[in-house]
């Protein structure tokens, strides 16, 4: 009789069902029906000889065995995976999978991917853009370009700069308002983001707040820049965000004044990454490219 070996496909559906504990989410995740993974427990029921899963309330608690196996897939899953991303190096195709915010992408990397290309042309980015932080472990991500304190568990960090915040506003928005290139925000639309850092830069320009802040709030940075380069108001952009409106003409800087951001900008990545060696070329055209763009000298 022929061994067939474990039923990784099976095993897989287990994995979902133990981490979501619900035939259904599981389901979702894996783009099938919630009858579809119930057949597929009642299977491996069968084959392991186990009870794998039982009805607490709303949710299908996995037993130890589940967990075991579930844990077992996961290793097994690791090591294949390894195995063929350590082919693809040899065979020279180097991938990257680079994790950020939408905010970089647009702003500041977007348009310096044709240099990179240049640079590095056996070098492939996939980019990835998303709000959370990706695990560098089990997502297929490679490295990622973090805002932050840079306090990380289990990752390598590599600082590229300090950032800093200083206000800007359209030309337009600048004539209607004269004012601003005075210190004057009396009466003026203040663009603000989730983390306002306007109280810190009104404390460190000496200039008295409005009485009354009006204006958008917006948590991102793209839409910050965008918003002030369209003459909606004066906002505290970053270089990194802003450099390119500036060049464009789009946006002016209103006040010599700027003040630190508390988060700064890192690259991550894991040192037992199969691409570490393409992991640390393209972490050098960064910090290049960060240097060229003024980024690494105070505001």
């Amino acid at each position: 009789m022929v061994d067939r070996g474990p039923p990784f496909a099976a095993l897989r559906v287990l994995d979902a069902a133990c981490r979501l504990k619900s035939y259904s989410l599981a389901g979702e995740s894996l783009g099938v029906t919630h009858s579809a993974v119930s057949q597929t427990v009642k299977r491996l029921e069968q084959v392991y000889r186990q009870t794998l899963f039982r009805r607490e309330g709303m949710q299908m608690a996995p037993s130890p065995a589940a967990l075991a196996l579930a844990r077992a897939y996961r290793e097994a899953a690791h090591i294949v995976d390894q195995a063929g991303e350590e082919l693809k190096v040899r065979d020279g195709e180097v991938t990257l999978v680079l994790s950020t915010l939408p905010s970089i992408a647009k702003l500041w990397l977007g348009p310096r991917l044709h240099l990179m290309r240049e640079a590095m042309p056996d070098l492939t980015l996939e980019v990835r853009t998303d709000r959370a932080l990706a695990s560098l472990h089990s997502d297929g991500v490679d490295l990622a370009l973090r805002v932050g304190v840079g306090q990380w568990s289990n990752v390598r960090t590599e600082l590229l700069f300090d950032e800093y915040v200083f206000p800007v506003c359209s030309p337009e928005f600048l004539e209607r308002y004269p004012g601003v290139a005075n210190k004057n925000f009396t009466d003026v639309p203040l663009i603000r983001e989730d983390v306002d850092l306007w109280p810190s830069w009104f404390a460190v320009a000496g200039v008295r707040p409005p009485t009354q802040v009006r204006g958008l709030v917006f948590d991102d940075s793209g839409l910050t820049v965008e918003a002030a380069a369209g003459g909606l108001g004066v906002a505290l952009v970053r270089r990194l965000h802003a450099q390119q409106a500036m060049d464009a003409g789009r946006l002016v800087r209103v006040a010599a004044v700027s003040v630190k951001d508390p988060y700064s900008c890192y690259l991550v990545w894991r040192d037992d990454n199969p691409r570490v060696e393409a992991i640390r070329r393209f972490a050098d055209w960064v910090m290049l490219e960060c240097d060229r763009a003024g980024l690494l000298q105070a505001a």
